[in-house]
């Protein structure tokens, strides 16, 4: 165990126990594994988003009640890539609080790639976001 500090090192434990890395070769898998892992949870925040302006705009909601529309396919499926965005971005986070340097890395590049692959069309800010 490191403590809390930023270091380097190949020798890491991530998320799972039948993660570890012991060698370079295992970093830079890992480090490309979760820039992947990054990239996929700018994807979703984005892919949300479109499916709720897809869905205003086509005025999927118009004459239905409250109960109609929580219950809605869109709404659905809202909720269940919800629930897949908070646990990616959760895992980053605890990837993150590994404090190495190697693996943050990844992290930031995988969230910096996934933005300018995905948010290039939307003109949203994200500084009010917490978490990622």
């Amino acid at each position: 165990m490191h403590g809390m500090s930023f270091h380097f090192g190949f020798g890491e434990t991530i998320l799972f126990d039948g993660w570890k890395t012991t060698d370079l070769n295992g970093i830079i898998g890992s480090m490309v594994g979760i820039a992947i892992m990054g990239m996929i949870y700018e994807a979703l925040k984005n892919y949300r988003e479109y499916l709720n302006v897809t869905s205003a705009l086509h005025n999927v909601h118009g004459s239905q009640s409250r109960v109609e529309r929580m219950f809605s396919a869109v709404h659905i499926v809202q909720t269940a890539l919800q629930a897949v965005q908070v646990v990616l971005g959760y895992f980053l986070m605890f990837i993150f609080m590994t404090y190495n340097v190697y693996l943050c890395i990844a992290v930031l590049v995988g969230s910096v790639l996934g933005y300018f692959l995905f948010a290039w069309k939307s003109s949203r800010c994200d500084i009010s976001e917490c978490c990622l």
